[in-house]
């Protein structure tokens, strides 16, 4: 028998080998044989998946029904293995094309609203003329002006009769109305009505679709340039209208339309489609940015926004060096022909970002201007017809506009961050010790800016509507107001109703800044912020959980932070470390985390170093408290309680007689004890270590 070779190779099992059975490498015989076995069909059927699937494919691949990593114009790597290149055509994406459909649909029922407003207009027109003509005397001069060719309006003006009974229910056509939406429609960035108005392909080659790309240009100027005035919008939709590179360039377009990609929500919650399309226009900033003059302003304005992108995209370390480029380059900027208003915009734009950045990570701003320059002498304020509306989605409608104010916001924004300027120089610089006049001082210029705010920059929670970039405002006060007296309460040589009293404005600030954040939660969902907005929600939540009144507020607090940062985390990958840094600053103050922390946290709940460095540019976002002790004046104590004595009745500060007086006394004690030890010769020695130790 050993003599017949064996019809199979031997086997312990009498299964048929199948193609997704994985043969041993180290048994030759069996894997050859099992080849053998395989059908031929399932040998050519395999292929290989694309690195990159295309979401529109070619109509070829459409047949075939294959993956296609073709990049519209371009032909697919499938076409072009074909020889087929010549025929490898795109049609336009179902999604574009309901969205045209549902565009043209809401035209026409526009166009078909004002035909009918247009009819009753008219028949209330006519309506008028009839009257005269049946009730006035005038009747017959009606007549005679209407033969010699006046139009029933003229004749309606001269007759001085509103044909409207109720102004508010002018029809869409009115001469009224057709003004007020040409006005807003030259002012409005949302240009999603017309898109045939503009051809955007001017400017970006990352995609054809004219509505996208005016989509993401309205979230830019919805939710970040109202905060962040890095340009003139005026001049920069001028020049966009026109095709002129004066005050608009491709890569400033690419890089607002890559911030934008930040605010986009997709309705099917698939955030891929968001990030892989802002990595598309980054990469055509980079290219095109490399071509354009680096004296331009829009060059700064440009490396100004990459910096909001990288610190959205958790890379701090990197966009720091984007801010501080477009720093430097305001320096030697060519001004040739460039309005002194727009480069106004610019300027301060641009150096306002610069601050607010080193005041949240604790550091000297490069390059800064001086704080007392004067903000906007050249900036005309907001002109009526200036609206702003809670901008999301495409054909929002326009019922909830309100004014913008914007112009208004940055000028208060550059003018508070002039005294936050002032802070860090006070803490940071060269100039000495930090002693209580100063801090005095700068407490006194905070309440006055606060003071002097405009109507419409308040913010009144009884009434709406309300505005988000008022909002951040006054939540960057009061991180201020915290971070110029919380190192403060670290100083022990103050007297306890010193402390108090300090500890009592750093909690109302705290506090006061988490209500403006609540608010604004509330109204616009943590989704909309700002990234600047994510480091206030920390700070101030830091400040209520460390200076707390109750475990209650605290732990309330905890929950809103972590909630609210949870809402930005789609679009901000850096705010994850910073829910870790605040976690283990919870667990420090020995307060419990909330039990579904690990959602609210997107499922990650530890960081490496470089990742959080990557978040701020430290691997923490707390203020660097023992850093800036070292930087108090010595005696602080006695002139600190003197001066803030003649601050509380300089300001009528609401404190009761009993606690001014008994701070009066503690200080008086307290100088008396020091001016004795001052004159006692045997006590030299301690008078020493107390100025070198204090």
């Amino acid at each position: 028998m050993s003599a017949f070779r064996p019809i199979r190779p031997t086997s312990n099992t009498t299964t048929t080998p199948t193609p997704d059975s994985i043969p041993c490498p180290s048994d030759s015989g069996q894997t050859q044989a099992s080849d053998l076995n395989l059908p031929a069909a399932s040998k050519s059927r395999k292929r290989r998946a694309p690195s990159h699937v295309s979401q529109n494919a070619c109509t070829n691949c459409k047949k075939a029904r294959a993956k296609c990593d073709g990049d519209e114009p371009a032909p697919c790597s499938r076409c072009v293995s074909r020889e087929i290149a010549d025929q490898c055509h795109y049609e336009v994406h179902v999604k574009t094309v309901k969205e045209e459909m549902v565009r043209r649909i809401k035209n026409l029922e526009q166009q078909n609203a004002e035909l009918q407003g247009s009819m009753k207009e008219k028949d209330l027109w006519i309506e008028s003329i009839f009257s005269a003509l049946t009730k006035d005397e005038r009747g017959p001069e009606v007549v005679e002006r209407l033969r010699e060719g006046q139009s029933y309006e003229q004749v309606v003006e001269w007759l001085g009769r509103p044909p409207f009974k109720d102004i508010g229910r002018l029809s869409p056509t009115s001469e009224t109305r057709l003004s007020d939406i040409a006005k807003k429609y030259e002012m409005s960035v949302s240009l999603i009505a017309s898109p045939e108005a503009i051809q955007s392909t001017q400017w970006t080659n990352v995609t054809s679709n004219e509505g996208l790309t005016h989509h993401l240009m309205a979230l830019y100027f919805t939710w970040i340039h109202p905060v962040h005035m890095l340009f003139s919008e005026n001049h920069f939709m001028s020049s966009y209208r026109n095709g002129n590179r004066m005050y608009c360039t491709s890569s400033l377009v690419n890089a607002i339309c890559a911030m934008g990609c930040v605010y986009l929500v997709d309705q099917e919650n698939d955030d891929n489609d968001a990030k892989g399309l802002c990595s598309r226009f980054l990469e055509q900033v980079h290219q095109g940015i490399a071509l354009e003059d680096r004296t331009k302003p829009t060059f700064a304005s440009t490396y100004a926004i990459l910096f909001l992108i990288g610190l959205s995209a958790g890379q701090a370390r990197k966009a720091s060096s984007h801010l501080r480029l477009a720093v430097e380059s305001l320096h030697d900027a060519s001004v040739i022909g460039f309005s002194s208003e727009a480069l106004e915009i610019t300027s301060w734009g641009i150096h306002t970002l610069n601050t607010a950045w080193a005041g949240f990570t604790y550091q000297k701003p490069s390059a800064p201007i001086s704080p007392r320059a004067t903000v906007f002498r050249n900036v005309a304020m907001d002109v009526e017809g200036a609206y702003w509306q809670p901008y999301r989605f495409p054909f929002d409608n326009a019922t909830n506009e309100v004014p913008s104010h914007a112009i208004e916001t940055a000028k208060e924004m550059a003018r508070l961050n002039q005294i936050i300027l002032e802070t860090i120089n006070v803490y940071c610089g060269s100039r000495g010790r930090v002693t209580a006049p100063s801090i005095l001082q700068l407490y006194r210029k905070y309440l006055q800016w606060k003071q002097t705010l405009p109507p419409a920059m308040q913010i009144d929670y009884d009434a709406y509507p309300s505005l988000p970039h008022v909002y951040f405002l006054h939540a960057h006060y009061h991180v201020a107001l915290c971070q110029l007296f919380q190192p403060l309460l670290n100083y022990h040589q103050f007297s306890r109703t010193t402390l108090e009293h300090v500890r009592s404005i750093t909690i109302q600030a705290a506090q006061d800044g988490v209500k403006v954040l609540r608010a604004h939660r509330q109204l616009f969902s943590g989704r909309y912020q700002t990234p600047l907005q994510a480091f206030c929600t920390i700070h101030l939540c830091d400040t209520v959980i460390r200076c707390r009144q109750s475990d209650t507020d605290a732990q309330e607090a905890v929950e809103f932070c972590l909630q609210t940062l949870h809402d930005a985390l789609p679009g901000f990958v850096f705010v994850g470390p910073l829910q870790a840094m605040f976690c283990q600053t919870v667990l420090d103050q020995h307060l419990l985390l909330p039990k579904e922390v690990n959602k609210l946290m997107g499922g990650r709940t530890q960081y490496g170093p470089e990742e959080l460095l990557d978040a701020c540019e430290r691997v923490t976002y707390m203020q660097p408290v023992e850093l800036l002790l070292e930087r108090l004046d010595p005696l602080i104590a006695d002139s600190f309680e003197r001066e803030w004595q003649n601050f509380i009745e300089e300001h009528g500060a609401a404190i009761d007689e009993h606690v001014i007086e008994r701070t009066r006394e503690e200080t008086d004690e307290k100088f008396r004890q020091r001016q004795s030890v001052q004159d006692s010769p045997s006590n030299r020695s301690m008078q020493i270590d107390s100025i070198v130790n204090p």
